[in-house]
């Protein structure tokens, strides 16, 4: 799948799309209006458009509730205000924000749900055409472009703060701590309990993992789970990584949890390693720029909605 990198901006992720009409450059009646935006009605149906297509592009499922709506709409109508800007400005037009959302809905919508069949079984689901949702990507491409104008000229952040972010954030690039561990899990207390003596005095982890392990993986590989991430990183259950991470290399314990008793011995630990500043600098580099970019494209914004005459009354 191709990736074509686009902005998604907006309160809490929400992007939002012209009103049809004013996409075919006709008029629209007020009357079920939510909110109009220099003249132009945004409608219920666009709303409910952008919900649908935010829903379906960004993997998400918004609230639809009475405060939900008024902020979405809020939301929305300061995008339009922007989208509109961008039109009259010629950043961008019409065709060529079109011809890009043909590009990103075949090579990212489509491709990225498993091709046409189950893209369009989804848009059913979620209440979307294809029609639609290039409505709501053509617009998408609007904002992108003016996004992209507005932050033009943005400089990159000087060599300086980027190691001052590296110094003051190596929490950020230290990898969990590890343990070496081995593990049989079995359904009763009892059984844990005299499987962890045996194993105390020298049992063989091979053997009694392959007669009594319930869990697959360290049954075939003989109680050998090998390195894990301690804590939640480790993405076991609670209980068990609790246990794990008291135990010291050579000591065994027994977690008990919605599978039944798991007999653990550490073998190994290790600290987390510090990744180096020249093998993060770059991403460092480009996480501040992006950060950057977003504050400049924020002002821009808030200067043309606050010279546009929006009226929301959802």
């Amino acid at each position: 799948m191709v990736n074509r990198r686009v902005r998604w901006t907006g309160a809490a992720a929400l992007i939002m799309v012209l009103a049809t009409a004013q996409a075919c450059g006709t008029s629209t009646s007020h009357v079920d209006a939510l909110a109009t935006v220099n003249g132009q009605a945004l409608t219920a149906s666009a709303w409910k458009l952008a919900v649908n297509a935010t829903d379906l592009i960004q993997h998400v499922n918004m609230s639809t509730s009475k405060s939900a709506e008024k902020q979405q709409v809020k939301s929305l109508a300061s995008e339009w205000a922007v989208e509109q800007y961008a039109l009259k400005h010629h950043w961008v037009t019409p065709s060529k924000a079109g011809s890009e959302a043909q590009l990103y809905l075949h090579q990212n919508v489509i491709n990225g749900l498993g091709g046409t069949g189950q893209a369009d079984a989804l848009l059913k689901q979620k209440h979307l055409t294809q029609a639609g949702l290039m409505q709501f990507l053509t617009q998408q491409m609007e904002l992108q472009a003016a996004y992209a104008h507005a932050i033009k000229g943005t400089q990159a952040p000087s060599a300086k703060a980027v190691q001052a972010y590296y110094n003051t954030h190596k929490s950020m690039f230290t990898s969990s701590a590890q343990d070496e561990m081995r593990m049989i899990l079995v359904k009763t207390k009892s059984l844990a309990e005299s499987l962890m003596a045996k194993l105390q005095h020298g049992a063989s982890w091979h053997t009694l993992a392959l007669k009594y392990s319930l869990d697959t993986y360290s049954k075939k590989k003989g109680g050998e789970y090998g390195w894990v991430n301690t804590g939640p990183q480790s993405n076991f259950v609670t209980p068990f990584y609790v246990e794990m991470d008291k135990l010291k290399p050579g000591q065994y314990g027994i977690a008990h949890t919605q599978y039944g008793y798991h007999v653990i011995e550490v073998q190994k630990s290790r600290p987390g390693q510090l990744q180096s500043f020249a093998a993060v600098k770059q991403a460092i580099s480009n996480g501040l720029l992006q950060q950057q970019e977003g504050k400049v494209f924020q002002v821009f914004s808030q200067k043309v909605v606050k010279a546009s005459k929006i009226k929301i009354t959802v």
